[in-house]
Order: structure tokens, then sequence, then C-alpha cells
């Protein structure tokens, strides 16, 4: 799963895409990953696996787990439970579940080969999305697409 990760990575989210205005999915995929800053575990139980991240060395930390193990609705509550948690602590926890489809102006942004948790130091997290958002990268995004992955971060 690691490899398929990195490859949908490689193929799709640090390809630039015309729907998005020729940006790439994510402009920092590229170098987390060359930059061996992701750290990719099968995941245990999506409620505690937080316990075991090290977002000292590494950026990004993704757990995977396979399809099947939670719905879209039993992921998206476990979720909000651990921002609830974690984001007081500078940490946020991003889902991506195949029942949880997110588009960006038409552009499927799911992996769809797991089910995953991307988590990352929110601050830090934030802080990039202030660059892009001075850089013209959510032009193409509609406010509904903005509010839904990006605004809700910095309640």
């Amino acid at each position: 799963m690691r490899q398929q990760l990195l490859d949908w990575m490689q193929s799709f989210v640090e390809q630039p895409n015309p729907n998005l205005g020729n940006w790439t999915p994510c402009p920092f995929a590229r170098a987390a990953r060359i930059n061996n800053q992701i750290d990719i575990r099968e995941g245990q139980d999506a409620r505690t696996d937080h316990e075991h991240m090290d977002l000292e060395s590494k950026e990004v930390c993704i757990f995977w787990y396979p399809l099947g193990t939670y719905t879209g609705e039993e992921f998206a509550v476990i979720t909000q439970e651990l921002n609830d948690l974690l984001m007081p602590k500078d940490i946020v926890v991003l889902e991506d579940h195949p029942e949880l489809v997110e588009t960006v102006n038409g552009v499927n942004m799911n992996f769809g080969g797991a089910i995953l948790h991307i988590i990352q130091q929110l601050s830090k997290l934030n802080q990039a999305s202030d660059r892009l958002k001075s850089r013209g990268y959510y032009d193409h995004w509609s406010q509904e697409e903005i509010d839904e992955v990006v605004s809700w971060r910095y309640k």
C-alpha cells in the first residue's frame, strides 16, 4: 500500500491539472515525498493510531486502513472527534474515504485504494494554505470547496 500511495502521489497529487489552474492538487507533496518527510503506516485503530505518529521527524503521517474497515460516516465521526482533541494541540487530521468524495472544480481528489488519515501540524498546514492563497491557488475553487477543505481548519 505504501508504494501505491507513493505512485498515486507521483501520478496525480504532484501533477499539474488544468481544472485547478494548472496547479498540482498538493503543491507541497513532491518536496515532502522526495525529502522523505512522509511516514506511511498501516493503521490498526483510527481512534488511537495518532498516539504512535512522529511529527517531530516527519512533516506528514499517513495511516491507511483497508477498504471496508470503516464506513464513510464512521470515519467522518472519528476524524471529527480526533480533530476536537488534537487541533488545540496544533495537530490536524485530514480524512480520505471513498464514500466521502472530495471534488475541487470537478477533480476527484480521493485516493480510492484505501481509507486514509493524513496527519500534520495544523499551524504549518495553515501557513502553507495562506501562501498558496496569496499566489492564486484557490482561484479555481468554489467557496463551498474552500470551506469544506480549508476554512474549517482556522476555527
